[in-house]
């Protein structure tokens, strides 16, 4: 991996292996207190663009969420937004998959079927704040969700003895990949959202880059 210019303060997100196992229990254990607070707070970072102040509460333990929980809401959002999109593909006549992505601002389908088909589905979520506000939310959250398993994944570089440069070169490179995404695939049966399981996958060439795939890493 060739080292670049980083942002140091995310290799402060690794931390020790033992203080970031505590952090995660104490939020476990402050699930129940003051959930709907943690979540406004969750929201107002992400709305201020602030996903690294996030990222360190979690790893902290200084917030009543864990990353379960955001797991979860990411989860039970989904189930919502699916379902309302499927059945519009499904009465629009949209057979194969349209992307929906986040694009100069606004969320913006694109795809081979029926041309008049997917401006009436652009049309409809052009028309749903309340659509496009639940899609920025899954976004969000599922980007959380996999730069925080970067996160555990530069644990294991360290632990194999990857110098320090190359993990935050890592670290941010991941960042920079996982926030550039912003895409969802749609079709009348189903809707997945492309970042989930990118953090996997990048660190699988990561290691391969590095020489760690016959290695314990």
């Amino acid at each position: 991996m060739q080292v670049q210019n980083s942002k140091l303060s995310l290799f402060d997100y690794i931390g020790n292996a033992s203080n970031t196992d505590s952090g995660f229990e104490n939020a476990i254990a402050g699930q129940k207190s003051n959930v709907g607070n943690e979540i406004r707070s969750l929201q107002s970072d992400f709305s201020a663009e602030k996903v690294d102040d996030t990222l360190a509460r979690l790893q902290s333990g200084d917030t009543n969420l864990s990353l379960q929980t955001l797991d979860n809401m990411l989860n039970f959002t989904m189930i919502s937004v699916s379902k309302d999109l499927q059945q519009v593909a499904a009465d629009l006549g949209i057979n194969g998959e349209v992307d929906i992505s986040h694009i100069d601002g606004q969320w913006q389908v694109k795809g081979s079927s029926d041309e008049r088909s997917v401006q009436q589905l652009q049309n409809y979520l052009n028309r749903n704040k309340s659509l496009q506000t639940k899609l920025d939310t899954i976004n969000q959250l599922s980007e959380v969700v996999e730069l925080s398993k970067s996160q555990a994944f530069a644990q294991q570089l360290q632990e194999a003895d990857i110098s320090e440069p190359d993990v935050v070169t890592y670290l941010t490179q991941a960042r920079d990949y996982l926030f550039g995404i912003d895409n969802f695939s749609l079709s009348s049966k189903s809707l997945s959202i492309t970042s989930q399981g990118e953090a996997e996958n990048f660190f699988a060439e990561v290691k391969q880059t590095l020489g760690l795939n016959d290695k314990d890493s």
